[in-house]
């Protein structure tokens, strides 16, 4: 549907330009003023995160577009598809539907479409449509000198497509609002547009208020209700689809014991120190004080949670191993092989390493989350790291996490949980 709605806009975009450059061209004198460009030609944006949904993208855009021709399509093909599959059957749908295919996450390519034609790798200039990963257009933006930047490409944009946004979150959201921070600004050239044929509104600054975004995502995040409020700024109104959750706790199948603890943050600026404190004292000192804490998972969300626990592990002493996004894979193999065969007594897990390799840790007897994962799935694929043991699994949570906690627990529970009347512990098997 997004595809279609996208060469339906480029579509009627260029059939009022052209019709209008007929009547011009037949008329005697100027007597028509037609408003109908934007300072560049680029009207549609696409954000993807990897390669191959750039090139399934493609593939539906080529199906629907009915060109005759596609110019550059073979060097498109071989630039964006792999020669053949390299993910196991067994790990998770959702990973094999992200990571499928070529998951390079550096790319960009302008589309530039005619009566017949469809051709691949247009100037950005000469180009109708471009789709971009974050990173690949953040280069473009920057260019090769960091002093030189050029987005005057992106001051026209009209329809703008975020998708697998929480993707893209966890590759790095920070290319991301590069991006739309430079997005329909007044360009610093004129690149040749007749100004008599702009849009008041872009002359008036007002392009952002009249473009359509639409985001697709999993789920909600902060960095999604920023986006929400700050650049989705559209005069007729925005909405936001509201998900009622049954809970991926109901997906652990498994009978484990969950122990989940809440602590008060005041605000979210204290809530890091705080929920340190709270780990170290309730969780942490109990297991390191046990005869016996051998198989204990540590999973932390923040890479800059995970530096400040290995650092204070380190401090104590205490015998760990960690494997985190950064973790070069023959260390990860050392790590598990520690931690199965009891040389290390606590693994340090991220989230974004989960991520990107959907390990199976084996050895673990005992779970601490350190915080909730954003990714709801990856509650259920943690929790059973446990197997069928009668070790438990604590989970550290606070109101600041109430998004995350909603997807895990389910909408039923959510506000009960978060209410300091109910209790501080709540235990699910």
């Amino acid at each position: 549907m997004t595809v279609l709605h996208s060469l339906n806009h480029i579509y009627k975009t260029r059939d009022v330009i052209i019709k209008n450059n007929a009547k011009l061209s037949r008329a005697d004198e100027q007597t028509f003023d037609f408003k109908d460009q934007g300072f560049t030609r680029p009207k549609v944006l696409i954000i993807l995160p990897t390669r191959n949904s750039c090139l399934q993208y493609v593939q539906d855009l080529i199906l629907l577009s009915d060109t005759e021709q596609q110019e550059n399509r073979k060097r498109f093909t071989e630039s964006f598809s792999i020669e053949s599959e390299v993910i196991s059957a067994e790990k998770p749908a959702d990973f094999r539907d992200l990571f499928g295919g070529n998951d390079d996450d550096s790319f960009r390519v302008g589309i530039k479409f005619t009566r017949k034609t469809m051709k691949f790798f247009s100037d950005f200039y000469s180009s109708d449509m471009i789709l971009a990963s974050p990173l690949g257009l953040s280069l473009a933006i920057h260019g090769a000198h960091k002093k030189k930047e050029d987005y005057d490409f992106l001051s026209s944009i009209e329809l703008l497509v975020i998708d697998h946004a929480d993707a893209l979150i966890i590759q790095n959201w920070a290319h991301m609002e590069t991006i739309l921070e430079h997005i329909n600004k007044i360009p610093s050239q004129s690149r040749g547009c007749d100004f008599s044929r702009i849009k008041e509104w872009y002359l008036d600054g007002n392009a952002k208020y009249m473009r359509q975004t639409i985001v697709y995502s999993s789920y909600l995040t902060p960095e999604l209700n920023s986006l929400y409020n700050l650049h989705m700024l559209n005069y007729e109104g925005k909405i936001k689809n509201k998900v009622l959750y049954d809970g991926s706790i109901e997906d652990v199948g498994l009978p484990l014991v969950q122990i989940f603890l809440r602590f008060t943050a005041p605000s979210s600026q204290d809530e890091a120190d705080i929920r340190f404190g709270h780990f170290e004292n309730v969780i942490l000192k109990p297991f390191l004080q046990s005869s016996d804490h051998t198989g204990t998972l540590i999973f932390i969300p923040s890479y800059f949670d995970f530096i400040r626990l290995q650092n204070h592990l380190e401090s104590l002493d205490a015998s760990f191993c960690s494997i985190n996004e950064y973790t070069a894979p023959k260390e990860i193999s050392r790590a598990r092989s520690y931690f199965q065969t009891g040389q290390k007594s606590i693994m340090l897990y991220t989230e974004r390493s989960h991520h990107f390799r959907r390990l199976q840790i084996r050895g673990v007897k005992n779970i601490a989350m350190y915080g909730l994962p954003d990714h709801p799935n990856f509650y259920p694929e943690i929790v059973r790291f446990l197997g069928v043991s009668e070790g438990k699994c604590k989970i550290l949570f606070n109101k600041w996490d109430a998004i995350k906690l909603e997807r895990i627990v389910g909408s039923r529970r959510i506000r009960m949980m978060c209410d300091s009347s109910k209790g501080d512990t709540f235990e699910f098997r």
